[in-house]
């Protein structure tokens, strides 16, 4: 099982960085501000949910120790910024628009986090692939 685990850990990984290098960014220069940004609120609990569920099930799949243990906290990382991080995000930046002066800041501050995050999630994938293949 070792070997589908990684498989389904590069997939993931392949995903994230299609996403993150063609996707994104593609979006904000197609589409007015607005109809972006409310693609992306729909996109993003969907990217972080099926890129978590891929993580726990890859962990789930590992059969060595420090590969599984690197997908399976990399999956709830994932779950945790789709159930916690994003409706924080969403709601300071509906605050963002009434004009809530703190909202700004609470949003680059988690918005920030969670980028930082997925990066390391990235990595994280790369790292227990190689394990599971090496």
């Amino acid at each position: 099982m070792p070997e589908l685990a990684a498989a389904i850990a590069i997939a993931s990984l392949g995903a994230m960085l299609f996403f993150s290098a063609a996707i994104a960014p593609t979006v904000f220069k197609v589409l007015p501000e607005a109809h972006a940004g409310s693609f992306l609120r729909a996109v993003f609990p969907r990217y972080f949910l099926i890129n978590g569920l891929a993580s726990v099930v890859a962990g789930l799949l590992a059969v060595e120790l420090v590969a599984a243990t690197i997908l399976l906290v990399s999956g709830a990382v994932m779950l945790g910024i789709r159930y916690v991080a994003i409706p924080v995000i969403n709601k300071a930046r509906d605050q963002m628009l009434t004009g809530a002066e703190t909202a700004k800041t609470r949003f680059d501050t988690w918005h920030k986090g969670t980028v930082v995050l997925n990066v390391i999630e990235m990595l994280a994938l790369s790292v227990a692939a190689t394990i599971l293949l090496v």
